[in-house]
């Protein structure tokens, strides 16, 4: 076992647990109150045995009613203190694990905000909430309650020892003697215990994975009429849930079983023992009760670091599957390697040579070359799934391309601050986001300084009915309330408050009425007039009037006349 624990952590582990280092540091006094707290408080509980014994030896048996009264007023007095203490200790300890755990998903979450959107359309939503909950979780109570454990489990053994050696010493050989036995049966179930664990993690992800992609589909499972089918696949994944943890229970009684057989027998041992030994005159009452009082506890700490060692075993999988994520890189760091690149105010879009492929057969883009006059207004066509919208995630650097550059305003986006890119960039897609909040919440997530008046001129220039859509109507994520148009005339009230240089319409109109189509592009060609404009689409008439139109086929973008032509 102490190889097991002592053996050098992984590379991937220490990067983890690195994410809690400065919440540790930034509280050792904090912890270090804890660790008092806490000791103090089982000082006041293993007292108690040695005052029975004082008053049943030196009062009682001796007949001393002064002794007899001050041991029973102490007996009286050191568990109300000790539960003072440990009510202290509580708070203190939420206090702690509260920031090392909320210090660990801010750290994660932030990581998660960074990666490109290729990443999750690999990975199940259900899978990184198992692990930014669950998986989090068990290693914050690795990095807080395993070291205050482990103190307190040797602080406990360490008086427990002293106090039973202080009473009979061949009693307390006999207790120490079964430890070896507890220890061998944590050392034999370990591997059963840590396969448990990571089945347990799999199915919790698993299950909720099937949870949130229900609800996020909830509309077109009501109308395709699968709700049963739905709920009976729920019913799969409790089952094999059910399973899974019928089996970690499993490995944990098993070694909870042979740790208690090994501490009844070392107690059943102790009781023998003592008794002989009062019936020999070799020990007294008070003596035998006192320590089969602490025979009784001695488990306890011996526990307690056992199930140190039995945490570590579940944490060594929590620590695997978040080191995973985190080794997840983003596309490019957030700042520029060249900083003081000025930011775009014209708004001139080129690609130049530009090779992308989603994976090693399918290639978007060979060798595309184009370029955006500033100001200008921008057809974008091709064939649905063609990588119309994956150059709208090129321009935004959600993905990168293989080969060639991508300019704006004549500057490789490469060496501009992305904050800046994306500020300078706006993308309304077809089906626009919306957080659970108010319409104006929504809205100043791209002008968090923007006043209610200007949320109200930027809802009205977008044609939204202010009666009907009012800055303190409440949204839910999925925006139900909302028709289609309203949505997307929201998402253009929220281009409005950004202000950008590049605006690109991606499919916005695809899914509304042709009038509405129109109406809605009108908005866009007044209000962002001057402004370059990229609307991506598959019906040229939907786009009104534009300076040019480029055609997107087999990877290749054409401006050229029989292009044209073709397209329309």
């Amino acid at each position: 076992m102490a190889r097991a624990i002592l053996r050098p952590i992984e590379p991937g582990h220490r990067r983890v647990l690195a994410l809690a280092w400065p919440a540790l540091i930034g509280n050792r006094w904090l912890l270090l109150r804890i660790l008092a707290l806490s000791m103090g408080a089982s000082l006041m509980v293993l007292i108690q045995p040695y005052l029975s014994k004082v008053l049943i030896d030196q009062g009682a048996m001796a007949g001393n009613l002064r002794v007899l009264v001050a041991s029973c007023a102490l007996m009286l007095l050191t568990p109300l203190f000790g539960v003072f203490l440990e009510s202290f200790n509580r708070f203190a300890h939420i206090d702690l694990s509260s920031q090392v755990l909320f210090r660990l998903r801010e750290r994660v979450f932030g990581h998660l905000q960074d990666l490109p959107p290729a990443y999750y359309a690999r990975t199940g939503l259900g899978e990184l909430f198992s692990r930014f909950d669950t998986d989090l979780a068990q290693i914050q109570r690795l990095v807080v309650d395993s070291p205050l454990a482990v103190v307190g489990g040797i602080f406990n053994l360490a008086l427990l020892t002293v106090l039973m050696g202080s009473l009979s010493t061949p009693l307390a050989l006999l207790v120490l003697a079964v430890v070896p036995l507890q220890v061998a049966a944590a050392w034999i179930k370990r591997g059963d215990i840590e396969n448990a664990s990571r089945e347990v993690r799999v199915r919790s992800a698993a299950l909720s994975g099937y949870f949130l992609d229900s609800l996020r589909a909830v509309k077109f499972i009501q109308a395709s009429n699968t709700q049963s089918a739905r709920l009976d696949g729920l019913r799969d994944h409790h089952r094999a849930y059910y399973q899974s943890l019928r089996a970690s229970q499993r490995a944990g009684f098993a070694l909870s079983l042979l740790q208690r057989l090994a501490g009844t027998l070392g107690m059943a041992i102790v009781v023998g023992v003592g008794g002989w030994l009062l019936m020999q005159h070799q020990t007294t009452v008070g003596v035998l009760v006192a320590f089969v009082s602490y025979a009784a506890r001695a488990s306890g700490p011996v526990n307690t670091l056992l199930g140190v060692f039995a945490g570590w075993q579940r944490a060594r999988i929590s620590l695997t599957r978040v080191a995973e994520l985190m080794d997840s890189a983003p596309l490019r760091p957030a700042q520029a390697a060249n900083p003081s690149v000025p930011g775009i105010c014209r708004g001139e879009v080129e690609f130049r040579g530009v090779d992308y492929r989603h994976d090693a057969d399918v290639w978007v883009l060979r060798d595309a070359s184009f370029r955006i006059a500033a100001g200008s207004k921008t057809l974008l066509l091709g064939a649905s799934g063609g990588g119309k919208s994956t150059l709208a995630d090129l321009l935004l650097c959600h993905c990168l391309p293989q080969a060639g550059a991508i300019l704006l305003d004549g500057i490789d986006i490469a060496d501009i601050d992305l904050e800046a890119l994306r500020r300078s960039v706006s993308v309304v897609e077809q089906e626009p986001v919306f957080f659970p909040g108010t319409v104006a919440d929504n809205l100043r997530y791209v002008a968090p300084e923007a006043g209610d008046e200007e949320i109200r001129a930027a809802m009205a220039a977008a044609g939204l009915d202010l009666e009907r859509v009012a800055p303190d109507r409440q949204l839910g994520a999925a925006s139900f309330a909302l028709s289609r148009g309203e949505r997307m005339r929201l998402a253009l009230a929220r281009a409005i408050l950004q202000q950008p240089a590049v605006l690109v319409l991606d499919e916005t109109t695809s899914s509304v009425d042709r009038t509405l189509a129109l109406s809605i592009m009108g908005c866009v060609d007044r209000i962002f007039a001057g402004k370059t404009r990229i609307v991506i689409s598959h019906d040229p008439l939907l786009a009104g009037a534009v300076d040019q139109v480029c055609v997107l086929r087999c990877g290749q973008v054409s401006t050229d006349s029989a292009e044209l032509d073709d397209a329309a």
